[in-house]
C-alpha cells in the first residue's frame, strides 16, 4: 500500500486577529451572534456562534481580503445545523458585482462516514465537523452562501475555517489514536482513586521530514499561525478525513531544525486536541 499524506490547515482567512486587514460581513446577523464569531476558535455551540434574525431566507457571509489570497481547504466546525442542507462557497475579484466563480456547491452529508478529503461532498468527521479540500483557488473576495433552510430555520455556524493547507508524508511512529485522560484526582487512604469530571482529548506528535528546500516555505507559512497558538485542523490521513480534528500547540519548545542526518529540515511537533467535545 502506498503511503498517504497527512494534512495541516494554514491560517484561517476569516480570522481578524490573524488577518487584521480582512473584513467579514454578514448580510444579517443577530445581536450577540455576529459573523466574526465563526473564526474566534471558540468551539462552544452554546455561547459562540453566528446566526441571523430572519428565518427561511438566504444568508451570505462575505470575506474581503487585503490582497488576493489562496485557499484549498474549508471546514465547518461541529455544532452547526446545516447537515443535509446546501452550502455554497464562491469567489470573486470585484466583490461579486460581475464575476462570481463557484468553488463548491454541496449538500452536506447528514452523518459521519469514511471518505477522502477530496470527496466532492466533503466528509463529516467523527465529532460532527464537515471538511472538504477543493482545487486550489485565489481571490480577493470569498463568500459563504446558505440558501433558505425552511420554515422557522436560521443558520447556526459555530466555526468556519478557510485556508491554504500543507500536505506532508508523516514519519513513524504515528500516534493518531493516542489520548490523554485528565480531571481532578482524589485518592483514599487505601489507594482507591476517583476522577472528578474526567476529560479526554487526543494528543499526537507531528513528525515531519521535508523532502525539498521548497517545502520549507509552505511549511513555515502553515506553522507560523500554529506558533502563535491559533487552532488548526489536522487530518492524519487524507484518505480517511473522518479522523480530522482541531488541534493547537501546547506550551513548550518546538520547531523545525536542520539536523546532520536529514536535509533540508525536520521537526517533531507536539499537538493536543483543541477544546475536545
Amino acid at each position: 500500500m502506498l503511503p498517504t499524506n497527512a494534512v495541516l490547515s494554514g491560517g484561517n482567512l476569516f480570522n481578524r486577529i490573524a488577518y487584521p486587514n480582512h473584513g467579514l460581513v454578514a448580510d444579517e446577523e443577530a445581536v450577540g451572534h455576529e459573523a466574526y464569531r465563526i473564526a474566534t476558535g471558540r468551539r462552544s455551540p452554546f455561547t459562540n456562534y453566528y446566526t441571523s434574525i430572519t428565518a427561511n431566507q438566504q444568508r451570505t457571509l462575505t470575506l474581503t481580503c487585503d490582497r488576493t489570497r489562496v485557499a484549498d481547504l474549508f471546514v465547518l466546525d461541529r455544532g452547526h445545523n446545516l447537515a443535509g442542507l446546501e452550502v455554497i462557497l464562491e469567489r470573486s475579484d470585484d466583490n461579486f458585482t460581475v464575476s462570481t466563480i463557484p468553488v463548491f456547491d454541496v449538500v452536506l452529508p447528514a452523518n459521519s462516514g469514511t471518505g477522502s478529503l477530496d470527496d466532492p461532498f466533503g466528509v463529516v468527521t467523527e465529532e460532527g465537523a464537515w471538511i472538504i479540500r477543493f482545487t486550489k483557488a485565489n481571490a480577493l473576495y470569498w463568500r459563504l452562501r446558505i440558501p433558505a433552510m425552511g420554515a422557522l430555520l436560521r443558520p447556526k455556524i459555530v466555526g468556519a475555517h478557510l485556508s491554504l493547507s500543507f500536505a506532508f508524508l508523516p514519519w513513524m511512529p504515528d500516534a493518531r489514536d493516542q489520548t490523554e485522560l485528565g480531571g481532578e484526582m482524589a485518592e483514599s487512604d487505601a489507594g482507591w482513586q476517583a476522577l472528578a469530571a474526567p476529560w479526554l482529548r487526543r494528543t499526537d506528535t507531528l513528525r515531519i521530514q521535508l523532502l525539498s528546500i521548497f517545502d520549507y516555505e509552505l511549511a513555515a507559512t502553515a506553522f507560523r499561525h500554529w506558533d502563535l497558538h491559533r487552532p488548526a485542523w489536522f487530518v492524519p490521513d487524507e484518505t480517511y478525513a473522518q479522523t480530522a480534528r482541531c488541534i493547537i500547540r501546547p506550551a513548550g519548545v518546538t520547531g523545525f531544525v536542520r539536523a546532520p542526518d536529514w536535509f533540508p529540515h525536520k521537526a517533531e511537533i507536539p499537538a493536543i486536541e483543541h477544546e475536545a467535545a
